[in-house]
C-alpha cells in the first residue's frame, strides 16, 4: 500500500484502513532519516491516519509511537486528545508531551488520563503538584506509588488535606517516609476517629469504657510518633499538638511511663517558654522546688506534680539525660517504681493519678511482652534459616 492508496481509501467510503498498513508506516517513519523525504512522506501518510473512523488504526500508530522521542510531535499530541483508550498509550510514555501540556492534559482529562500521567517515569514536581491538586483518589494513588515521581512535601501535605478521610491513600501517605510527623498525626488523628464505630470497637469495648479507650488510642498514636520523630522535629510536633489543645496532663503522664523522655523534656520547654536544651539540663540538675516552679508555668494541675517530680526523681536515679527515649523494660521499672512511690503515703496520693498510672502500667508491661514475643520469633527464624 502507498501513500497514494491511502489517501485515495480516506476520500472513499471503503470504510477504515488495515491495522498492518498503520505501523508499517509508523516504523517506517521511525526507520527514516531525520529531514529525509521519506520521514516527511511517512508523517504526512500518519497524519492522514488520524482521521480514520477506525480506532484500532489509530490506537496501533499510538503503540509503536508512543515511547519514541523522535515521533512527529503534532501526531502525538493529538493521539493525547484522542479517546481514553489511545491517548493513554502516549501519556503514559511520551517524553515529546510537555510539564505544561500533562498539567493541561490531567485538568481536564478523566480519571484514566490522570493515572496514565500519574504512571509516567520521572513524573517531574510541577505535574505531581498539579495531580495533588486535581486528581481523583485513583490517580493521586499511583502517583504515590510511582518510585520515580517527584513529589513536594507541600503537595503531600496537600493531598492529606484533601483525602484525609479515604483510609487507603491515607495509608499509603503514612508508608512515606519524609511525610512531616504533623501531617503523619492529622492523618493517623482521621483514622484514630473513625475507631468509635469500628466493628470490633462495638463488640469488645463497653460502651461506657469507649471514651477512655478512643482517648487512650489517640495518646498512643502520638507517643509512637514522638518515639520515631528525629531530635530536629520534635519541638514543631510538640507545638503542633499544643495549638491543638493535645498536650496535655495525662499525655505527659503517659508519656513518662512510656519512657518518652525526649517527647516529655520538648513538652516542658514547650509549655514552660525555654529553650529544649536548657530545659533537659534544668530536668537534670535542678532542686525539687525549682522544678515544681518549672512545673507551674507549664500550666500543670498541682495533684499531678508529685508524679512528675517523682518519676524526674527516678529518670535521674537511672541516669536518663532526656536527650533519648527509654527502652520498654527500663520504661516498666521506671512506672513500676513511680506506682509504688505514688501509693506510698509519704509522697503523697492522689486516686485520679494513680488510675492513670495503673492504667499505663499495664500498657508499658504489654508493649514489653509483645516485644519479647516478637524478638523470641525472630530469633526463632534464625535458628531454623541456619
Amino acid at each position: 500500500m502507498t501513500v497514494h492508496d491511502i489517501l485515495h481509501l480516506t476520500d472513499s467510503d471503503q470504510g477504515s484502513l488495515d491495522i498492518e498498513a498503520a505501523r508499517t508506516y509508523a516504523e517506517r517513519y521511525l526507520a527514516a532519516e531525520e529531514g529525509s523525504s521519506e520521514r516527511t512522506t511517512m508523517a504526512a501518510a500518519l497524519t492522514v491516519l488520524l482521521d480514520d473512523p477506525s480506532r484500532p488504526v489509530r490506537k496501533t500508530i499510538a503503540k509503536v509511537l508512543a515511547a519514541s522521542a523522535h515521533a512527529p510531535g503534532h501526531i502525538i499530541r493529538c493521539l493525547a486528545h484522542d479517546v481514553d483508550d489511545i491517548a493513554v498509550l502516549v501519556l503514559k510514555s511520551s517524553p515529546l508531551l510537555t510539564e505544561t501540556e500533562l498539567v493541561d492534559l490531567l485538568a481536564e482529562g478523566s480519571p484514566a488520563v490522570q493515572c496514565a500521567i500519574a504512571e509516567r517515569d520521572h513524573v517531574p514536581a510541577s505535574v505531581s503538584a498539579a495531580l495533588c491538586e486535581v486528581a481523583d483518589e485513583s490517580a493521586c494513588m499511583r502517583l504515590l506509588q510511582n518510585p520515580s515521581a517527584a513529589v513536594l512535601k507541600s503537595s503531600l501535605i496537600r493531598l492529606a488535606e484533601r483525602f484525609e478521610r479515604h483510609p487507603d491513600l491515607c495509608d499509603q501517605l503514612l508508608k512515606l517516609g519524609d511525610l512531616p510527623i504533623p501531617v503523619r498525626y492529622e492523618l493517623l488523628m482521621g483514622l484514630a476517629q473513625n475507631l468509635e464505630n469500628h466493628p470490633v470497637v462495638l463488640e469488645r469495648v463497653p460502651e461506657h469504657q469507649r471514651d477512655v479507650f478512643l482517648s487512650d488510642a489517640v495518646d498512643k498514636v502520638v507517643l509512637r510518633l514522638a518515639l520515631e520523630a528525629k531530635d530536629e522535629d520534635l519541638p514543631e510536633f510538640v507545638e503542633h499538638l499544643r495549638a491543638a489543645g493535645q498536650l496535655n496532663t495525662r499525655l505527659l503522664l503517659r508519656a513518662v511511663c512510656c519512657g518518652r523522655l525526649r517527647f516529655f523534656a520538648a513538652a516542658l520547654a514547650n509549655l514552660g517558654n525555654m529553650p529544649l536544651a536548657r530545659m533537659c539540663k534544668v530536668l537534670l540538675s535542678v532542686r525539687r522546688a525549682a522544678l515544681q516552679a518549672i512545673l507551674r508555668k507549664a500550666g500543670l494541675p498541682y495533684r499531678s506534680h508529685q508524679a512528675f517530680l517523682l518519676a524526674i526523681d527516678i529518670a535521674r536515679k537511672a541516669d536518663a539525660d532526656f536527650s533519648y527515649d527509654l527502652a520498654l523494660e527500663e520504661a516498666r521499672a521506671l512506672t513500676e517504681a513511680l506506682l509504688a512511690g505514688m501509693q506510698d503515703g509519704a509522697f503523697g496520693s492522689d486516686e485520679d493519678v494513680n488510675a492513670f498510672l495503673r492504667r499505663f502500667a499495664i500498657d508499658v508491661a504489654r508493649l514489653e511482652a509483645r516485644s519479647v514475643m516478637k524478638k523470641n520469633a525472630k530469633d526463632l527464624r534464625a535458628v531454623h534459616a541456619a
